[in-house]
């Protein structure tokens, strides 16, 4: 187990992310809705408001640990540390998600927070990785 964790954890809750708030839209807004252009925007409130806004967290966070779990994943680093990093990131993320679909604030912000950090540490590894060659 490795950085991979993280990697495979971003990309799934992108993708789960995107089919609630989709599935969410079709069921409010019905199929027809899906074929138009769009012009009218989406409800920024309740439920589809969090799942917008869900699924743009986790781009977000995709964005930032992709590029050190790949640094990891290629250069084969397989520490402790590392794979620890990257299951709590998963772990948390998948916290943050739920959490912000509920509406659980404090919850959501605890899973933000710690997700955060294990970006950092996972970070922290690849430039020292990336240093040591």
């Amino acid at each position: 187990m490795n950085a991979s964790i993280a990697l495979l954890a971003a990309g799934a809750l992108v993708f789960l992310s995107a089919a609630v708030q989709h599935l969410n839209t079709v069921g409010s807004k019905g199929l027809a809705f899906i074929f138009t252009d769009r012009a009218t925007p989406l409800s920024r409130e309740g439920f589809a408001g969090r799942a917008a806004r869900t699924l743009q967290n986790n781009l977000e966070s995709a964005g930032m640990v992709v590029p050190a779990a790949m640094v990891l994943l290629v250069a084969g680093v397989d520490s402790v540390v590392v794979t620890g990093a990257a299951l709590i990131y998963a772990v948390t993320r998948a916290g943050f998600t739920l959490s912000y679909w509920a509406g659980i604030s404090k919850l959501r912000s605890f899973f933000w927070g710690l997700g955060m950090a294990m970006i950092g540490v996972l970070t922290v590894n690849a430039m020292l990785t990336v240093l040591a060659r």
